[in-house]
């Protein structure tokens, strides 16, 4: 199925099991826990890295945004209140704003999926490493460039940031049946870019 490629093509690797006490967590960082702190990076880290590195295009500048994500995250924990979402979806709201940003200080449109670095999407322990044959990713890479921003995100969150539709609904601002009719025409578009770049195997 297209949505087994898109798992395998971009994010191969397995998402890490919740927080069995996520409150009992939030409040040892609220303390400023070291070891909180530790495992909430450790959870946390390959997803947002892989969502910037996929909205603006750039390692360094992907890796400095994450880190801004998680200084913004320390000034601002003693607000965050638990909710359904989670703290996953509190962390990832952080990292869209931060792009937003960038590009609105940069001036500059988001970048193609065709201009990617392919070095970080075959790198040793980067959240890509474990990605299809060459080929198929990039005839991947080039349907989602046909997508528009807004089916380019809600596919990237959901495949790549691995997020229920309920928590990218929460996340982007819509209802959750928003968010599932545009994946539904995103993976549409996608399959049908897939299928005229011939790509054949989105059965």
């Amino acid at each position: 199925m297209i949505l087994l490629a898109l798992q395998t093509a971009l994010h191969e690797a397995t998402a890490p099991a919740p927080f069995t006490d996520e409150a009992a967590l939030v409040e040892a960082a609220r303390r400023l826990e070291d070891g909180a702190w530790h495992i909430i990076y450790e959870h946390h880290y390959p997803t947002l890295y892989a969502y910037l590195f996929y909205r603006v295009g750039d390692v360094t500048t992907a890796e400095d945004l994450a880190a801004q994500v998680f200084e913004r995250a320390v000034r601002g924990i003693g607000r965050y209140q638990l909710r359904d979402a989670g703290l996953g979806a509190w962390l990832m709201r952080i990292a869209q704003n931060l792009a937003h940003d960038h590009y609105r200080r940069q001036k500059v449109r988001p970048p193609d999926p065709l201009e990617l670095n392919e070095a970080w999407l075959q790198g040793g322990s980067d959240p890509a490493h474990h990605a299809i044959q060459n080929e198929s990713l990039r005839l991947l890479r080039q349907a989602l460039g046909s997508l528009t921003p807004e089916q380019r995100d809600v596919i990237l969150l959901r495949f790549v940031a691995r997020m229920t539709s309920s928590d990218v609904a929460k996340t982007m601002g819509k209802t959750a049946g928003a968010v599932k009719a545009i994946q539904h025409r995103g993976l549409a578009a996608l399959r049908r870019e897939l299928e005229a770049l011939g790509y054949h195997d989105i059965a």
